[in-house]
Order: C-alpha cells, then structure tokens, then sequence
C-alpha cells in the first residue's frame, strides 16, 4: 500500500488543514495571522519519520513468531517478501533517532551526517557503520538478541572496510572514513571503555592525518568538533594533556569560525581545562597552589560567558515540579530542549564547569587547611561556599536533563510523562548522559542520596541500552566513593 505522501507545511497550518505558502523563515499565514510559526520538519525526518515505528513493530512480531516457534519445536526463518533490508532498517533508526533526533522537532546530535552521507554518494563503509550502530541500539531498544547478532556482524564488516580505507591515501581522507569512525565510536559504548578510548584515539589521529585543508565546511567542522568533544573525555579520564598537534588544528579551525558559536568557544575552553587539570595532578609542588586558583577561577568566569551564547541558540525551560516517579525524575523536576544536540552542548558545558569547580573546592580546602589571619580565612570561607552552591547547582542541571534524554518524556510536549523508570533506556540518551552522569557521580562533594540516584541510572542505563560503559563508570563511582569513607 503506497503511504500519503508527508506534508511539508509548518506545523501550525498542518494543525487546521490550511494552505501553507512555505516561506522561509516564517510562513505567510501565520505572519498574516499573528501566530507564533515553529518553523518546517527538517528533510531527513520527512524521509524516515515513520520507519523506525515500523521498524519496531516488525521487531516485536518477529519476537511473537520466533517465540511461538520456538514452543513448537522448531525455528522460524527470516521473513521473505518486498520491505526493508537488514541494512536500511539499521540505517533508518539511526538517522532517526541520533541523527533527526526521535519525536524531537529539531535535530539529533549527530545531525551533520546527511551531508557526508549523500556528498559521498551513500559509501559502504559508512553505511555499514551506521548499519551496525544502528541494528544495535534497535536491538536493545526492543530486547532483541538477534538484532544485536546482525549488528555484530555489520560491525566486523565496517570495521574491515575501515581499516581497506585507511590503508589508501585517497579513501583514508574522506569525510565518509572518518565520519565511518566517529560513528563507530557509538557501538563502542555497548563494548568497554578501553575500546572507545583506542577508538578515539585512532580517530583523533585519523583527523591528524587530514591536516589544516579538512575544514572546507560546516559537517567538517562538527566532525572536527565530535572528535574533539571524545578527547577531552578521554584526556580527562585518564590525566593526560590535549595533544598540541590537535590543539594547533583547532586554531587553523578557528579561523574559519565566528566567536559567537557557542560549541565552538567552548570546545576551545575544554582543552585549556584539560591542562589545567593535567598540570594540577602531575604538579609535584613546581607550580603554587595560587596560581592554579587564579587559573581555574578565570576559567570558571570564562564558561559563564558561554551560557549567554548557547541560552541564544539553544533555550530552554525548566519544570521544577513535575510529580513524577522520583526514580526518573530527580527531585521531580526535568527540563525541556528542543534537540538532543542542545541536551548534549549543554551538559558539555555543564561537565566542563564541573571540572573547574572541583579543581576551585580542591584547592580552596587546602588553602584552609593552612594557617591563614582571620580576614583571609573568612574571603576564602565564603568562595568555597559559592563555589559549592554552582557545584550543586550544575549536578541538579544534568540530572534535570535525564527524563528527556532517557525518553521518559515527550521533547514536543511536557504533558507527555512516564511513569515507569524500568522501561528501556534510549540507547542514544544513553550514549549522551553517561560521562557526565559520571563526573557529577564520583564527585566527592554531593550526598550520598544524588550518588545513589546517579548509581541507579547509570545501572538502567547499562542494563536496559546494553551499554557496558555505563555498568564500567558506575563500578569506578563506587570504587571511588569508598575513598570517601577510608579518608573520613
């Protein structure tokens, strides 16, 4: 049965079956009738909108049949007959929900793909990378262990193909390679941490390789940037320096970059806080404590500046009380953005700050445990404080984030709640919350109550999204958290 075709009108004369005129950036009718225009569906969700639906009914019968046949003594074979192919059906979920970003009216975090996907006329080994990526987080999504075989499978073909691109000069500068690469980062997550840090790694080397001529477009710019986010995680992860040879790309970059991007200033931001937190740990007493607090402290000031620009381009609206189940809804509040992309920048933001802070307590505490005259004592007293209220105030910020990112709640509509914290986690949320579902967990300055809270999703997060980092990080909180108490 052919499907109506979708329409391209804005939402508001869909709403009331009227004539949209298609104006850009607002249409005609609502101008002329004061309405408030949310703007067109993006391409891409016109082009999948309803396949990953489809796709999930599919699944689920699939499911029924095998299990009635499995009763009867034998084993089902795969369905015959016109409709998807295993590939398209990976592909389709994935450009839907980390691309397109599920029911969200604006985008995915991963919303530069299409145009690598098509300027390279839809290469194989990008569409098996997205292929895998996607049949796995089907797979999880609808608890199907045979989904997650054919994503394996596609897995080790992308990874072949990967590895035939990088041994040729032409194909290993393609944006397809590396955005083949960026996007097995994801599929990584369902493996181990080790794994993802040599896969960011071999990508960040890969965009080494490419040189300061990669930047010729916005989608290399954003491919730059995901690399970039990735090793800042792994850099802080494990104390290491951002490397220089990255760090001068990022000046070549910035040159074709306006100031007032805020993911762009604040992926300039991250690498200055990954050195400072890698000087302050291999310190050795060559550098005064001071001097550190005068950085870290012009760095917090620093990220303050980035919340006008990303509350510009990305706002959003905060729901103190929502009277949710208290499982997914941390002291009943949640917040709502438009995009998973807006979800992500500012809970990079929010994880960057976080960092500072701790490094502002660390210091500041040792400050305290010296002998200081009163007056000082008192001054530094009271910026610990403020330091410790932003601290609490950026956890309660990220886990405010959780509900919409774990698909909990509807991104279109805050009347759309879920009870039922137990139901499976979106993989994509998943992948966006975890590292600073971290940072905010092993943080020696929250309570023991937020820990816990934090524990139990990352838990949920590992178990229902099959995302084995997840289960890691929560082992390293609680291996961390007994610190606490042996230094009590």
């Amino acid at each position: 049965m052919s499907r109506p075709r979708a329409s391209r009108s804005c939402a508001n004369c869909r709403a009331v079956k009227r004539r949209c005129d298609l104006q850009v950036p607002h249409c005609g009718q609502c101008i002329r009738l004061r309405e408030n225009c949310s703007g067109y569906r993006d391409d891409w969700e016109l082009v999948f909108r309803d396949q990953t639906d489809h796709t999930i009914t599919r699944a689920k019968e699939r499911r029924a049949e095998s299990a009635t046949a499995s009763r009867a003594g034998y084993s089902a074979s795969p369905a015959s007959g016109p409709g998807p192919s295993i590939d398209e059906i990976g592909v389709n979920y994935f450009l839907h929900n980390f691309v397109i970003g599920g029911q969200s009216p604006s985008r995915g975090f991963l919303n530069y793909i299409p145009t690598v996907f098509n300027a390279d006329n839809q290469h194989p080994t990008l569409v098996a990378s997205i292929a895998a990526v996607g049949l796995v987080a089907l797979a999880h999504s609808t608890q199907q262990p045979g989904l997650a075989n054919h994503a394996r499978i596609k897995y080790l073909e992308a990874i072949r193909n990967v590895n035939a691109a990088l041994a040729s000069p032409g194909e290993s500068l393609k944006d397809s390679t590396l955005m083949s690469v960026i996007s097995l980062g994801v599929f990584e997550h369902v493996s181990n941490f080790e794994s993802w840090v040599r896969h960011v790694q071999g990508a960040a080397a890969l965009v080494v390789a490419r040189g300061k001529d990669q930047f010729s477009g916005p989608s290399q710019i954003f491919m730059f940037n995901q690399v970039r986010a990735d090793l800042v995680v792994v850099c802080l992860h494990q104390c290491q320096p951002y490397p220089d040879d990255m760090r001068e790309l990022q000046e070549e970059a910035s040159k074709t970059m306006a100031a007032s991007f805020g993911f762009w200033v604040l992926g300039t931001l991250a690498v200055r806080c990954v050195n400072l937190y890698e000087n302050l740990v291999n310190n050795h007493g060559r550098i005064s404590v001071s001097t550190f607090l005068e950085e870290a402290t012009s760095l917090q000031d620093d990220f303050q500046h980035v919340h006008p620009l990303l509350a510009a381009e990305e706002p959003y609206t905060s729901n103190p009380d929502s009277g949710g189940d208290p499982e997914a809804f941390f002291n009943g509040r949640f917040d709502l953005y438009h995009s998973s992309w807006a979800i992500r920048l500012w809970n990079n933001l929010r994880m960057l700050q976080l960092c500072a802070c701790e490094i502002i307590c660390y210091l500041l505490k040792k400050v305290l445990d010296t002998d200081l005259e009163p007056v000082i004592r008192t001054h530094m007293t009271q910026k610990l404080h403020e330091s410790l209220q932003i601290l609490y105030k950026l956890v309660d910020d990220i886990l405010a984030t959780v509900p919409q990112a774990l698909g909990l709640i509807s991104p279109v509509s805050e009347r759309d709640l879920s009870n039922d914290s137990s139901s499976p986690a979106s993989v994509p949320g998943g992948y966006m919350l975890i590292w600073c579902l971290y940072l905010a967990g092993k943080s020696s300055n929250i309570n023991n109550h937020t820990r816990d809270w934090i524990k139990r999703r990352l838990q949920t997060i590992g178990e229902t999204a099959g995302n084995a980092m997840a289960l890691q990080l929560l082992q390293d909180i609680i291996r961390i958290e007994k610190t606490f108490v042996g230094s009590q």
